[in-house]
């Protein structure tokens, strides 16, 4: 008994050895599971789960090679963000919520809220300098306030500038929020200069293309995807027309791809991320740059259908020649000689016919003002049933019953239905449309 005592005793020890340790007292959240969440760049991690006692203690032990930021979550929805950077931590209060009730005994971690406090303070403070400056400046009533205005304008010269110095606040030992605080005040400032600061957004622009993807803190900092993600938002919502927008945008992802050249595995995660990111927004150009860009790098990691799929788009980008389909025996997709709503569809695609539906509701509209044939190409294998469901349709609909062997379906890069193409009459593609509503804008507005 004694011996397996002390092997317990022993593999206790060891496991020990192998975490670190993050313990609190939270009165009110006694019986409550409590959970601290990492990062693994694009994914969050469970790194430990506990229940507080019937005071509100709670120990959660998360493994000892996890650097970086965490998220502590209790039961009732309340969080805390917290730095993760080997020091135990120690919490103490009543509830995550009240803030000021909250004792940290880590010295990372008050260095961080000191800071947090510190950069919000300073920003509504400068926002409210802000607010005042065009008052005095453009105004009638005000703009004789000479004295009023230079305050004004001083005040915020002298914010701006303690906002740029503020990580002084930090000492320099302390690396990890040496590197974090700038890129996190990046991230969370891009969305109110969009809006309010417009003239920050050029030293946005650049402040992302100077960062190191590759760094390794990234991975743990829960900031990677929502860089990425803000920064291309920042483009498009710059104010630029579409095509200095899609240059802005062409530009960065060169940065990126090039930035992260050496890192195969993350260059591929990273190239997901955006091409769903640009898929999702409906910035097609970007997804057809950023596809031949990777597929030219002959990167070897890309997924089976990522890979089609951007195949897809530097084929059959905007402004390309469509691939001539042979509809039947005396009918080409060339001959039609009429702007063309391309569809890949099929009878068993539940999605597909709730579209048709739709489809039906444009067609007549369509054809009338702008002339517009609809092709459709039906995955179908089963003759009956290609025939039950398309044998009222009005436009022209044709099936070689080959199903994902079809040889339009591979030469577009099919691989969901239902798919749309826009062409106009010579079969230059228009638009790789997500939805009829967007070919419905087409065709009311571009066409």
């Amino acid at each position: 008994m004694k011996n397996l005592v002390l092997i317990t005793l022993l593999l206790t020890n060891i496991l020990l050895a192998q975490t670190q340790s993050l313990n609190g007292t939270l009165k009110q959240h006694k019986g409550q599971k409590i959970t601290l969440t990492g990062f693994n760049y694009f994914k969050t991690l469970n790194l430990a789960t506990a229940v507080a006692d019937s005071l509100g203690n709670f120990s959660l032990n998360y493994p000892k090679n996890y650097k970086g930021m965490g998220i502590l979550k209790t039961q009732d929805n309340s969080s805390l963000v917290l730095v993760l950077t080997g020091s135990k931590i120690q919490i103490t209060g009543t509830h995550l919520k009240e803030v000021d009730t909250l004792q940290i005994d880590n010295l990372e971690n008050n260095q961080f809220i000191n800071y947090a406090k510190a950069y919000a303070q300073g920003k509504q403070a400068y926002k409210a300098w802000r607010y005042l400056q065009p008052k005095y400046t453009n105004q009638h009533t005000l703009q004789a306030q000479k004295k009023v205005l230079e305050t004004i304008n001083n005040e915020v010269q002298r914010l701006e500038q303690a906002s740029a110095n503020a990580i002084k606040l930090i000492p320099e030992n302390n690396s990890y929020l040496h590197w974090f605080l700038p890129i996190q005040t990046l991230v969370n400032n891009m969305p109110e200069n969009i809006h309010s600061y417009t003239e920050r957004l050029p030293k946005n622009i650049q402040q992302f293309r100077s960062v190191d993807f590759n760094h390794p803190n990234f991975k743990t900092s829960g900031l990677f995807k929502e860089l990425i993600e803000g920064h291309y938002f920042l483009l498009e919502n710059m104010g630029q027309n579409l095509d200095s927008v899609y240059a802005q945008m062409n530009t960065s992802t060169d940065y990126l791809i090039k930035n992260l050249k050496e890192n195969d595995s993350l260059l591929n995660a990273v190239s997901e991320t955006m091409f769903n990111y640009f898929e999702k927004r409906s910035l097609y150009p970007a997804a057809a740059h950023l596809s031949t860009q990777i597929l030219s790098e002959n990167q070897c990691a890309l997924n089976t259908s990522l890979a089609n799929t951007m195949q897809k788009y530097k084929d059959l980008k905007v402004g390309n020649i469509a691939p001539n389909i042979q509809l039947d025996a005396t009918t080409t997709l060339s001959s039609i000689k009429k702007p063309v709503l391309l569809v890949f569809g099929a009878s068993w695609c539940n999605y597909c016919s709730e579209e048709a539906l739709e489809l039906l509701k444009y067609y007549d509209t369509w054809k009338a003002k702008k002339n517009i044939e609809v092709v459709y190409i039906s995955l179908d294998t089963d003759q009956q049933a290609f025939k039950t469901a398309y044998q009222n349709a009005p436009w022209q609909t044709y099936c070689d019953y080959k199903g994902w062997e079809n040889q339009a379906v591979k030469d577009y890069y099919i691989n969901a239905t239902p798919t749309y193409f826009l062409l106009d009459k010579d079969m230059k593609i228009l638009v790789h449309p997500r939805s009829l509503e967007q070919v419905n804008t087409w065709v009311n507005h571009k066409l």
